[in-house]
């Protein structure tokens, strides 16, 4: 899974059946962990068979218990697997993935407490489709930055958010705002609402991910030292995060001497 995750979910602003009724669930990611250890395994082995398999462990625990918790940790999932297929460049199953991907964002709008979350899976959404098809940067690509405000007003408070806002920051032109120190300082106010959160789960794989984002940036700044630093800070929490250890910081760690 080289290359896969945080390559892509920088690539938002590049041009290039459950019952979810929601009654009587008001948890926000926050307060509940529904974190998925299979596909965090996945992520820090990079084994995408794992990933697939946390996947559908979360499908079938949705089927059972329909929590809005369940749904929002599956898509998430979802996020990062369309994110390793159009790494692949396999348009065909990314394409499929995201048909899929938008109606599971709709379900997860019914439930009280993911209002953030849903703006910022519908910000990606239209990242992806950009992704897909290129030419519809012209017209999505303003909708991107609407969907950001949207964004940024119901959730300037949440990680996943602030997420979104560094990778249109990295990726937008100047004249649009685009800033990759911008994009660098998104990152850090991420990582700092994620460790803000109480009890943050081990298994959180967003969290090493924006470790990961953070590093790659900085790697294109230049700042060289300030991306070791990022990387390892993900292998302080995870020793066994083989693409960071065995690729980025050895990497990185050469160009900084």
């Amino acid at each position: 899974m080289k290359r896969t995750l945080s390559i892509l979910m920088l690539s938002a602003f590049m041009v290039c059946g459950a019952d979810t009724s929601g009654k009587g669930l008001s948890v926000s990611p926050e307060s509940e962990d529904c974190s998925s250890c299979t596909v965090y395994k996945g992520y820090v082995s990079g084994n995408m068979d794992m990933w697939k398999k946390g996947m559908g462990e979360l499908q079938e625990q949705l089927r059972r218990d329909p929590k809005g918790c369940t749904l929002y940790t599956l898509v998430e999932a979802r996020y990062g697997y369309i994110g390793y297929l159009l790494g692949r460049d396999d348009k065909n199953s990314a394409r499929a993935e995201v048909e899929i991907f938008s109606g599971e964002i709709e379900k997860l709008a019914v439930y009280p407490g993911y209002e953030a979350e849903t703006e910022a899976f519908r910000l990606a959404l239209l990242g992806f489709r950009m992704g897909l098809n290129p030419a519809r940067a012209v017209t999505l690509g303003p909708r991107a930055l609407k969907q950001l405000e949207a964004a940024m007003k119901v959730g300037n408070k949440s990680p996943v958010v602030w997420i979104e806002k560094a990778n249109s920051e990295a990726h937008m032109p100047a004249f649009a705002g685009g800033s990759k120190e911008k994009s660098a300082e998104s990152f850090r106010e991420a990582l700092r609402l994620f460790e803000a959160q109480p009890g943050l789960s081990a298994c959180n794989w967003r969290y090493l991910n924006t470790m990961v984002l953070l590093g790659q940036l900085l790697e294109r700044m230049d700042d060289y030292r300030g991306a070791a630093e990022a990387y390892r800070m993900a292998l302080k929490r995870a020793p066994d995060f083989q693409w960071v250890r065995d690729e980025l910081l050895p990497a990185v760690e050469k160009k900084s001497k």
